[in-house]
């Protein structure tokens, strides 16, 4: 009965899965960019263990291509670790305007103190409305599909392989670490992904859910607002199983990983994620 009743749910998802591919997935340039065909990638998560390694391992994070996520060019970290690619997926970067001092102040400290060559990856469906606030001609912007689908394993690894889709994006380190795959490296290190949310959230006596999550900088009083004023009507059960989906698609991740024959490895001290092997970034060769 088992076997049937996952048949079902998998045609049910691989079904659902085509829907959102056919009305969401729109053209890719990731595959245009140049394919490494081989080397480490270093996936940079913003959790407050990136400190350590940033202190720890400074050189290897100098020596080695990088991919930032999220806030981090608000960072002093980030003129020193320069880093190859960045990618953003939550729709506030690409939706809240002006409105937001923090995103406006990212994009103006991407395009005005990048001095390096970088690709910074959005999501397809804000290409045709996103600008950089000025002309910066070592920015290149490229667009991915952040569009989450589950199904057969065939099928997911047919509309991942081709860019169409990746496993649900919960959190930003899913999308940069298909986005890596996709550009052809073979080895691929997590760090700065802590993910030990489980430790920090709590209900308070009015019953509303408080979930703090460190950054490896300090959130401004703005940001820590509005991610507030994000929480304020979820629920405990929602949180819950958002947590679930995360953890899920990283095992995902793993299983079409192995079928490409590539590594990841979590550098991460302390990191809640189970899907991948752990190893010391001072294990990594500091050739290029």
């Amino acid at each position: 009965m088992a076997s049937i009743s996952n048949f079902i749910s998998a045609l049910g998802n691989t079904l659902v899965g085509i829907v959102k591919i056919a009305t969401m997935s729109r053209l890719s340039t990731t595959g245009k960019q140049p394919h490494v065909h081989g080397g480490s990638l270093l996936i940079l998560g913003n959790g407050p263990s990136l400190n350590e390694t940033i202190t720890n391992d400074l050189d290897i994070l100098q020596t080695h291509p990088c991919m930032a996520v999220n806030f981090a060019a608000n960072s002093d970290e980030y003129l020193r670790i320069k880093p190859r690619y960045y990618i953003l997926a939550d729709p506030h970067f690409f939706t809240s305007g002006d409105g937001d001092t923090n995103v406006r102040h990212l994009f103006e400290r991407i395009a005005q103190l990048t001095d390096w060559e970088m690709t910074l990856f959005i999501p397809s469906e804000h290409m045709k409305k996103f600008d950089l606030p000025s002309a910066n001609d070592k920015v290149a912007v490229c667009a991915y599909n952040c569009v989450g689908v589950e199904g057969f394993a065939a099928f997911e690894n047919y509309v991942y392989a081709h860019g169409l889709a990746m496993p649900r994006p919960r959190n930003i380190l899913i999308p940069a670490i298909m986005v890596g795959i996709c550009l052809g490296y073979k080895n691929i290190y997590i760090c700065g992904a802590d993910h030990s949310w489980t430790r920090t959230l709590s209900v308070s006596n009015d019953n509303k859910v408080v979930t703090v999550q460190p950054h490896f900088y300090k959130d401004n009083a703005n940001e820590q607002a509005r991610v507030t004023q994000v929480y304020e009507n979820v629920r405990l059960h929602e949180i819950l199983n958002s947590f679930y989906v995360a953890f899920k698609s990283y095992h995902t991740i793993k299983r079409y990983a192995d079928t490409k024959h590539i590594k990841i490895y979590n550098a991460t001290p302390g990191s809640f994620i189970d899907a991948f092997p752990r190893q010391n970034l001072r294990d990594l060769s500091t050739t290029k």
